[in-house]
Order: C-alpha cells, then sequence, then structure tokens
C-alpha cells in the first residue's frame, strides 16, 4: 500500500464498494469475463485439459512475508512475457480490462513513492501487486476458525473461474487488439501457501516459493507487525484495506496460516520476537514436505549475493531468453551487518537454523552459490 495515499471520501466509498460485498465483487468479473474474454484474444498456447486446469504456464511468488517475494516479483514483471496486476487495477481487481477502459480518463502519472512498509521499496501505479487474494476471498469459503487464515479448497467450478481470471490479467497487457502474443501470467501471493497442491495441479505451472534467513525474517516480521499496529489504530482504512486484499501477515488483523498452527508454540504472542521465529519454522517445515515438481526454491540471500547468475539460472529454468544485466543492478547485496540473536530464544534459533539448512541443501533450489551469505 502506497504510505501517502491519502483517499478521499469518494475513493475510500469506492474502494468499499468495489471490495466489501461479495456480490458486487462477483458482478464484476462476470461482467469483465462477457466484456473481455472473446475468442479472438484468448492466449495462443493455452489449453485445457478437461480438468478445469488452462496450460498457460502461469508463474507464482510466494513466501512468508518479509522473504523477498516482492522484489522478485518486480524483477519478472519488467520482461515483457509476463502480465501482473497492478495499483492500477485497484479497486476493481476482478475487472481490469473494464475498470482500464473506464479509468483510463482520469489515469494519474506514474509517480513514485516509498510503501506503506516503510522499508525503503519505491512503488507507483503501474507497480505490480498482491492483489489476487481478492479473487480467492470471492469464491473460496473462509475457515471457520476465526484465529488463523486458510480457505477451503477451491471446486472445480472455482479452478475454471481462476483460469478464466489469468487470461483477463494477461489480455489487459495488450497495447493493441493486433498483439496475438501469449502472455503468462505473474502473480505474487504469499497466500498461495495456502493452496499449493490446487496450483500445482497444472503441469504448466511454476511455483517460485521464496525463503530468507530466519532470523531475518522474524526480525523483520516483528519489526513491521508493530509499525502496523500504530498505524492501522491511527487509521482504520488501512486496517480495512488489507483485510479486503487477505494481507494478514502483521499488525492488528493478523492471523497465521492455519496449516502452520499445529507446528507453533500456543505459548508464544505476536507481540514477541519469538512468535515470528517459531511461525517462520512451522512454515518452512511445512514447505519441506511438498513434494512437486513445479516447485522451485529461491532462497533470497544468494540472489542479492549473486544476482546475475542467480537471474540467468532462474529465466532458463523458465524458459525465457533475458538480457539479466540491467535487471541484476537492480539487485542490492545485503549489508554486511553484525546482527544478535539475543533477542530469540537458543533452542528456536537452532531449530530454524536446523530447518533452514535443509531448505538450502535441497536440490529443488533454483541456484546455488559457493559464496557464504553475509548473515550466516
Amino acid at each position: 500500500m502506497m504510505s501517502n495515499a491519502n483517499y478521499s471520501l469518494l475513493e475510500r466509498c469506492l474502494h468499499w464498494l468495489a471490495l466489501e460485498p461479495n456480490s458486487v465483487r462477483r458482478l464484476s468479473f462476470d461482467l469483465e469475463r462477457q466484456f473481455a474474454l472473446q475468442k479472438n484474444i484468448t492466449p495462443k498456447g493455452a489449453a485445457a485439459d478437461g480438468q478445469g486446469l488452462s496450460h498457460d504456464n502461469p508463474v507464482y511468488v510466494c513466501g512468508l512475508a518479509r522473504s523477498g517475494t516482492t522484489l522478485l516479483l518486480r524483477i519478472l514483471d519488467q520482461v515483457d512475457v509476463f502480465s501482473s496486476l497492478n495499483y492500477r487495477d485497484m479497486p476493481f481487481v476482478l475487472a481490469p480490462n473494464l475498470w482500464k477502459r473506464i479509468a483510463e480518463f482520469g489515469m494519474r502519472e506514474a509517480s513514485f513513492s516509498e510503501r506503506a512498509h516503510g522499508d525503503g521499496m519505491l512503488i507507483g501505479y503501474d507497480s505490480a501487486e498482491a492483489f489476487e487474494e481478492v479473487f480467492w476471498q470471492t469464491f473460496s469459503k473462509q475457515s471457520k476458525n476465526n484465529h488463523c487464515y486458510g480457505l477451503s479448497v477451491p471446486s472445480r467450478q472455482t479452478m475454471d473461474a481462476f483460469a478464466d481470471y489469468r487470461k483477463l490479467v494477461s489480455i489487459r497487457k495488450r497495447e493493441n487488439p493486433g498483439d496475438s502474443a501469449p502472455r503468462r501470467y505473474l502473480s505474487k501471493n504469499n497466500n498461495n501457501l495456502t493452496r499449493l497442491n490446487c496450483l500445482c495441479a497444472d503441469p504448466s505451472a511454476t511455483v517460485l516459493l521464496v525463503y530468507r534467513h530466519p532470523v531475518d525474517t522474524a526480525r523483520s516480521l516483528f519489526w513491521q507487525h508493530q509499525r502496523f499496529l500504530e498505524v492501522q489504530q491511527g487509521n482504520r482504512f488501512i486496517l480495512q484495506y488489507m483485510k479486503w486484499l487477505g494481507h494478514h501477515e502483521f499488525g492488528l488483523a493478523h492471523r497465521p496460516f492455519c496449516f502452520a498452527v499445529p507446528g507453533m508454540n500456543p505459548s508464544f504472542k505476536p507481540d514477541e520476537p519469538d512468535y515470528w521465529l517459531d511461525y517462520w519454522n512451522a512454515i518452512y517445515k511445512n514447505v519441506l514436505t511438498l513434494d512437486s515438481p513445479q516447485i522451485h526454491l529461491i532462497h533470497h540471500d544468494t540472489m542479492r549475493i549473486e544476482p546475475n547468475a542467480f537471474l540467468s539460472k532462474l529465466f532458463q529454468s523458465l524458459g525465457i531468453k533475458v538480457n539479466t544485466i540491467a535487471l541484476a543492478d537492480q539487485i542490492w547485496p545485503p549489508k554486511a551487518e553484525g546482527k544478535g540473536v539475543e533477542e530469540f530464544s537458543p533452542a528456536l534459533v537452532h531449530a530454524t537454523g536446523q530447518t533452514y539448512l535443509d531448505l538450502l541443501t535441497n536440490p529443488r533450489n533454483v541456484f546455488v552459490s559457493n559464496q557464504r551469505p553475509v548473515n550466516q
């Protein structure tokens, strides 16, 4: 979310109208399907298998929040073969083509500002962002447990609708009717950790599952949690905005993933650093149990140490020819700072260290560096 976005009353009402009532979300999607899904603009090479799966080579970026998923999304989104949702699609994210036609007369300039996380990452209206969860919240039932986040297993009908949604997002990026080049749907949605089995049922899909050093991730999550507690208490619209988008990573609306809860220590609370380190461990121990050729592990720290070599290997695995030099220049090396672990339980640090080692040595890593990360 943009940190300097001072939404007017009219803009807030429009967001509420587009994102709060489920009936409006469903209607906008139905209208979008009728408006944009035509036979002559169906991406070439996108074939259905008779089981509700459209083999259109989608790429899903996911991981625990604060693992570097946004950086990876921004890099991939600069490659012409991809199409993803961006801030211009808000608030009617289920109708990107229809909303583009309506909003183009009042299109805002692509200026950049720091996002609300206060982490130095600049965003603008053309920046790709994680809005996909609006679809899943619209067409899947919520978990009965209000203390954790998880949706019901998508039905065949929902998966068919999601295949259409990917086409709609891909079509939106085309600048002229004669552009028949196939686009690959690209999304960043950390909540996809809860539905990887469904997404990986499509053999053409690629899941880029990002992980980062556990202590760094937990420390960042704890800091963000404290930050958004204060921000959301002072601005209830931001709290509601994040709920609409399914962003329960931290703050007043924080809800851990339901699948991770059984592996967590119930004595830890979100206002303690150990909670977030324990959460990291529960998430990635589950990741290590997943067995799908569509899942590829992305080590954020390695990407920052050897960006050009990493991106070359990544695009090779995606079957895309890209000059990676300019993209690699956008990835800054990690800071060599002395960081202790005094705020964390020694036993928990040891446990997460073992899980981290298991991730580093897993053969599903896209790229393995010979250099040692500065935080190890």
